[in-house]
This record gives structure tokens, sequence and C-alpha cells, in this order.
């Protein structure tokens, strides 16, 4: 898909009248398009934004990306991926305009549905596991996923990985673990850019900038806590020169 007003999209984040909501949410649409772009999807990618963003910030990439390129992101998700990885993508992208009074939904009834859409029966329910993990608050499906336990043998993570494969259970997984812990999950994210040979630079730059302002001093924790060494000192290790000045800027300090 070639990109519509090339002039109009570099101009887009520093032109007169836009906010800083703008600002953060053209940021991370110059890195979610190319997810949905050319040859095949960058389904990680895809999974990552869509998994880990507020409802807030949902809702300002769905008008921002409205607005640079002419079409609905849930457009261009439902064309570019297939099957209930597809459903989840679209309902996570549409929980932004769905959401309302969530907080009524008893907990228990919840961690009901989960385990007998899952565990508890032969064959995955897929949609009631859609369904309840894109229609709930946040604080709702923390509590949900620690009663899960007194409910199934395995925890909410072991479950996924023994009932779904694939794009949808990387997509489940991402999504719990935000759930879970949201600066744990980009700790993880970022260590996995750094290991082994080689640096994931995409991922690497994109947390980096999209987390700054938000929570990057509880990522630094959770960082530290887990991996023994900290975020600044992994970038040092890692990478060079003026992206290796940008980067610990952005990461704000040693721990």
């Amino acid at each position: 898909r070639k990109k519509k007003n090339s002039d109009r999209d570099c101009n887009f984040c520093s032109g007169p009248g836009f906010s800083a909501g703008d600002q953060w949410g053209g940021r991370v649409l110059m890195s979610l398009f190319p997810g949905l772009q050319g040859l095949g999807t960058d389904e990680d990618s895809l999974i990552e934004i869509i998994c880990s963003r507020t409802n807030q910030e949902l809702q300002e990439i769905n008008r921002v990306y409205k607005e640079m390129y002419k079409t609905d992101l849930e457009k261009d998700i439902i064309s570019d991926t297939s099957g209930d990885f597809r459903k989840l993508m679209v309902a996570l992208a549409k929980w932004a305009q769905d959401v309302t009074v969530l907080m009524i939904l008893l907990c228990w009834l919840c961690t009901q549905d989960l385990y007998d859409a899952g565990v508890k029966r032969k064959g995955t329910d897929v949609p009631k596991w859609i369904s309840i993990m894109t229609e709930r608050s946040v604080c709702h499906l923390q509590k949900v996923f620690e009663r899960y336990k007194s409910y199934s043998p395995y925890d909410m993570l072991e479950s996924i990985k023994k009932e779904v494969k694939g794009d949808l259970e990387n997509a489940f997984l991402n999504l719990v673990q935000c759930i879970q812990n949201k600066p744990l999950y980009f700790a993880d994210r970022l260590y996995d850019s750094m290991k082994g040979k080689g640096t994931r630079d995409k991922v690497l730059i994109r947390i980096m900038v999209s987390r700054c302002e938000v929570d990057m001093l509880k990522i630094r924790s959770e960082f530290k806590k887990k991996y023994g060494k900290s975020l600044y000192y992994y970038i040092q290790q890692d990478t060079k020169g003026d992206y290796q000045k940008a980067l610990l800027y952005l990461c704000g300090g040693d721990d």
C-alpha cells in the first residue's frame, strides 16, 4: 500500500495546531503502519502496539491513523490478518470505542468462563477468550487472572500455551503479560531486543521512544530486578555512537 500525502505525513507531528498527544500518536503510528504495509504483516510489532496501549492511547492511535492514511486501522487489520488472530486484534483496536461500565462484571464469573472455555473442555472456545480479554478493564482482568489459579491446574499463561498456537498464542501471551505487569512486559521486550548477536533496533527504538515519558522508571526498576544489571548498562554494552547517546538519554540514568 502506498502512503498518501507524503509531505503532510512528514510534517504531521510538527505542524501547528497539534498537541503533545498528537505527537505521541504520530510517533507510534510511524512504527505501526509498516507492520501493515507491503508483503506480509509485521505481526510482532502489531501485537506489541495493540496489546500494550491504554484505552486513551488506542483512541488516539485510531484517530491519528485515520487522519494520516484516510482509512480505519480496523479495516487495515482486517485486510492484512486472518482467523482468530484477526478477531483478537480487531476486538482490541475497537476496545477504545466500545469500553463502558466494565467493572460491574463479576470477577468469579469471568474466571469461570475463561476456565470453561479453555482447559476444562476439549478444544478452546477462542471467541469467548477474545470477548473476555478485550471487553474487561485491566484492573478487573488482573483479579480474574489471580483468581484463575484456584480454578485451573495452570496459570493463565500456561493455559494459553497449552490451548492455542502461532500468532494467536503470541498475541494472548503479550496481552496477559501487559495486563499483569506492563513495566515488566516492556523490560522483557527490551532485554530480548538486545540479547544474543545483533540488536533488534526497531523494537528497542519504539519502546524507548514511546515509554520514556510514561513509565521508564518502572521499566528500569523491573529490568534491574529481573536481569541483575541496569537497562542503562545493557544499552551501553550493545550500542555505539550517537545512537547509544540518544538511547541513554531516553533511558534517563543508571540504576
